[in-house]
């Protein structure tokens, strides 16, 4: 079919960043942004601040890293969260992120960063914009230049701000429920991990304290949680295995996953699922997970999965009843399983079928209207049904996401030609060309 070239070939959403030299990958997964939005809004239950305040970017890398950006923006890196054993580990990774911003510490830092010398300011700026901006080599070696070259005063800071952030997060963990000593645990970790790296601290000034000197704040502040042993929940930790499970089989090559998850138990399936469907064994896949969904046949990230596999397969009516299925059993369906649904709905030539593509594409977008991907599928939409003025319209939506000022320029005024006076649509035709023409115009 013609369309097919255009179809999404993994469960897992991809947003390529591109810059010169390098992509920064970031994974958009439901299951995955789901579990850490639970962790999140736990830890902030007694706070102002709210989950749906934050942007949580998940990077595909085997670098064991989080960190805040200024702003609400926490990246988190996927072998950081394989790494992590026990989802209260994790936690606690998320708990100190949270004292930043709770901290205002980043705010704090673009204060310290006018003391910085002209010659330092520019390398550490490019640093931190690099990687944003995706060039994750570029951007990682800018930091360690930059942060090399800034002053004591500076670096002091830093250990600050990171020693409030680990009591901040010890409160958190134990006002909410969480043991505390797992982000002791997890620092003992990541310290093994780091070694293996070689880093020669004498050339290298990091910003953050010694392992050793945070375990001394953490267990002070444990100190004052003497009712802080929580036992762990099952519940989460049987999610959180199987979200490490899936992350493994996508992440790391297939005979390691076959190596670490080689039972038969629901966690080890899962793995090899993924594991064999990214290699290009499906009918393995298939077999797995009708297992799993046998016996949890209400789980809807084994149905996405399998609804996944059928499309990869060209098997569309498989597809749409097992994504179908998912959204019925999620709790809180997001803006990835409304466009998955519409992109399924576009292989089908029937018009009650592209129109419900459009209604899931619109609910997509209501939940999240900076998703380009799903504006172009949008845009294809209506192309197919025959409505060019709308399709002209998500196209400029699109490229004015992306960037493309002037195509989305263009896009827009060919919309409001046709589109109907007054709708919805046309008002945002006309803001977009507003936005735009001074900008389009100075070029």
């Amino acid at each position: 079919m013609k369309c097919r070239k255009f179809l999404i070939k993994f469960f897992i959403i991809f947003y390529f960043l591109f810059s010169q030299s390098n992509a920064f990958e970031i994974v958009r997964d439901t299951e995955l942004e789901q579990f850490t939005d639970d962790i999140i809004s736990l830890l902030l239950q007694s706070n102002n601040l709210e989950s749906e305040d934050l942007k949580i970017y998940f990077v595909k890398s085997d670098q064991v890293n989080a960190f805040v950006t200024g702003g609400q923006n926490i990246f988190i890196n996927t072998e950081l969260i394989l790494t992590a054993n026990d989802y209260r580990e994790y936690a606690a990774v998320l708990a100190h992120e949270l004292a930043h911003i709770l901290g205002g510490h980043i705010f704090n830092t673009s204060i310290e960063i006018s003391n910085l010398s002209n010659k330092a300011l520019p390398i550490y700026l490019l640093g931190i914009i690099g990687m944003i901006a995706g060039a994750t080599d570029a951007g990682i070696a800018g930091v360690m230049v930059g942060q090399a070259s800034v002053s004591d005063n500076f670096s002091y800071y830093s250990r600050t701000q990171e020693a409030s952030a680990d009591q901040a997060a010890v409160k958190l963990l134990c006002n909410n429920g969480i043991n505390g000593k797992f982000l002791m645990e997890f620092l003992k970790k990541i310290e093994n991990v780091n070694e293996s790296f070689a880093l020669d601290e004498n050339n290298y000034r990091s910003t953050h304290p010694l392992v050793q000197n945070r375990v001394g704040w953490i267990n002070s502040s444990l100190e004052n949680y003497n009712d802080c042993d929580y036992n762990t929940d099952k519940i989460f930790q049987k999610k959180f295995d199987l979200l490490k499970a899936k992350l493994h089989g996508f992440t790391h090559p297939h005979y390691e996953t076959e190596a670490v998850y080689n039972s038969t138990d629901d966690v080890d399936l899962y793995a090899t699922a993924v594991s064999n469907y990214f290699q290009g064994n499906h009918k393995k896949s298939i077999e797995n997970m009708k297992r799993l969904i046998k016996k949890h046949p209400s789980n809807p990230f084994y149905n996405e999965l399998l609804g996944e596999i059928y499309f990869a397969n060209n098997d569309y009516e498989s597809a749409t009843f097992y994504h179908e299925a998912a959204i019925n059993n999620i709790d809180k369906v997001n803006d990835l399983y409304y466009m998955i649904m519409g992109n399924y709905l576009l292989t089908f030539e029937e018009t009650n079928k592209l129109t419900e593509a459009i209604l899931n594409l619109k609910k997509s977008l209501l939940i999240n209207s900076e998703n380009a991907y799903a504006w172009y599928l949008l845009s294809r939409a209506y192309a197919q049904t025959g409505s060019i003025s709308l399709a002209n319209y998500a196209t400029a939506e699109r490229y004015f996401l992306i960037g493309e000022r002037e195509l989305s320029y263009e896009f827009a005024v060919k919309a409001l030609k046709q589109i109907e006076e007054n709708s919805p649509e046309w008002y945002r035709s006309n803001d977009l060309i507003e936005i735009l023409q001074k900008e389009v115009s100075k070029r």
